[in-house]
């Protein structure tokens, strides 16, 4: 990834948490490279670890291009619904990894939340919110668009902190996180709509 351009927007949204050793968790969707971040860590060093929480078949995508690009990037990635998962990124948290996961498609009978996207109800897991609430961490969007040959801008906002949520306030803070990830994904996909590539029925 050295050859690319890569700027990061409010990048000191996750520079508190980060210089305090304390892990965060990002939240991307199917809008741009969701893998570019991968090239901060390692234009940066020694920055943050980074792991990337994505079902096997992606990874072995994703593995095949990046040893393309560096033979020496290190292959982190958990994938998900495992007994282990949640243990494995809440260690990865605790040693101060950013980890990164996809919030804009939904599984089998995961549980989920009809919010409106581009003007028509669409579902969206509650999944990585709930992980966020009980490993108690800031969850922040993020979302690497390709703006030319070489090129990417990566932005990063900030979704909620749930450190220090109360149980009985649990839902209604997810529910607003929720809401204003949708928001920014409309935000960025009317901001560079050829960027997303969701080949999915996305208003079932």
């Amino acid at each position: 990834m050295s050859k690319l351009q890569i700027h990061v927007h409010q990048l000191e949204a996750i520079d508190t948490a980060v210089a305090a050793g304390q892990g965060v968790l990002l939240l991307g969707a199917h809008l741009g490279s969701f893998e570019v971040l991968r090239g901060v860590g390692q234009r940066h060093p020694p920055g943050p670890r980074v792991v990337m929480v994505m079902y096997e078949q992606n990874a072995q995508r994703l593995n095949a291009m990046l040893s393309a690009i560096n033979p020496m990037a290190e292959q982190n990635i958990i994938p998900p619904g495992r007994m282990d998962s949640m243990i494995r990124v809440q260690e990865e948290l605790e040693n101060g990894a950013l980890v990164g996961l996809l919030g804009d498609r939904s599984f089998g009978k995961e549980k989920v939340q009809s919010i409106t996207f581009l003007g028509k109800p669409a579902l969206w897991p509650s999944g990585p919110f709930r992980m966020a609430v009980i490993l108690r961490r800031p969850i922040f969007f993020m979302v690497g668009l390709h703006t030319g040959p070489g090129k990417y801008e990566i932005f990063l906002e900030q979704l909620a902190d749930f450190t220090e949520v109360e149980r009985d306030e649990r839902e209604a803070v997810v529910h607003r996180a929720m809401e204003k990830y949708v928001s920014l994904l409309e935000k960025y996909c009317h901001m560079a709509p050829y960027n997303w590539f969701n080949f999915f029925d996305f208003w079932q």
